[in-house]
């Protein structure tokens, strides 16, 4: 009878630390998923590819409800003042522009990172015709610093050479929204810098110049006047621009990303060069 009872005791000790061990792994799982955090070394799969998750609103705004997670490379952000409050990444499907509340001083996303973006609670919205990234929060559409953790991290792999994607003014639709390019043998029609000053203040503002191609076409660049090198003066002669394509309206432009990498030389056999 007594090592019947002790027998039973036994049982019911180990059930109860079983039954102790699922509710700790329960709560666990829990927490990972309110914090949208990973392990280190454990990098989560994109649930979606950026054009998929872009395709999703079909109207003026969209907030996402489920854990859909998207992934892609850093090509555009404020490190000198060309993005204020906007994050740029892009995968094999195409960009998007994230509103984001993250210090320029600090770097936190470098050039040619790899981004995992957790988008549940995020927004979705219809930007002048362009699909951007947000979170709706004290009537702004930007992610608030203090939740920047929550919704993008940085993988931790080593930075990757960003990949230019070669075309021409003409070939631009609105797929190339928010996709890093470049764009071959052209000019500046005005001379001078990137930005002008405003007349009262003195302050730079921003500025639209105007790049133009051998067949006439021609496309808008605009640069936030308070990027650093806005008094600098803009390139001569013809040669190759690189940055990420904007669309407001129908209409497209260009904004420069990486400053240092903005202008070289012309490709070696353009189909029609300027004299």
């Amino acid at each position: 009878m007594q090592n019947s009872m002790e027998l039973r005791l036994t049982e019911l000790k180990r059930s109860f630390q079983t039954g102790l061990s699922i509710i700790a792994l329960l709560f666990s799982a829990c927490d990972r998923a309110s914090t949208l955090g990973f392990e280190d070394g454990e990098l989560p799969e994109a649930t979606r590819s950026i054009a998929g998750l872009k395709s999703l609103c079909d109207g003026e705004r969209l907030t996402i409800a489920d854990q859909t997670i998207i992934r892609g490379t850093v090509t555009g952000n404020n490190r000198y003042g060309e993005f204020g409050r906007t994050l740029v990444i892009q995968d094999a499907s195409g960009g998007i522009a994230i509103a984001a509340d993250y210090p320029a001083a600090g770097n936190p996303y470098p050039l040619g990172t790899e981004a995992i973006v957790y988008c549940n609670g995020l927004t979705l919205y219809d930007y002048g015709g362009k699909i951007r990234l947000g979170k709706i929060a004290g009537g702004d559409l930007c992610i608030p610093h203090e939740e920047l953790n929550r919704h993008i991290r940085i993988s931790g792999r080593s930075p990757q050479r960003i990949a230019a994607l070669p075309m021409r003014i003409d070939e631009l639709t609105p797929a190339h929204a928010d996709t890093y390019v470049r764009i071959d043998n052209v000019r500046f029609v005005e001379t001078g810098a990137w930005c002008d000053r405003d007349p009262q203040t003195g302050r730079y503002t921003t500025t639209e110049r105007t790049l133009e191609d051998p067949a006439g076409h021609r496309l808008n660049v605009r640069t936030s006047g308070g990027c650093t090198y806005a008094g600098e003066p803009l390139p001569e002669g013809s040669g190759s621009l690189y940055g990420i394509v904007d669309r407001f309206g129908g209409s497209y432009s260009l904004r420069i990303t990486g400053f240092e990498t903005a202008f070289v030389t012309p490709p070696a056999t353009p189909a029609k060069a300027y004299p």
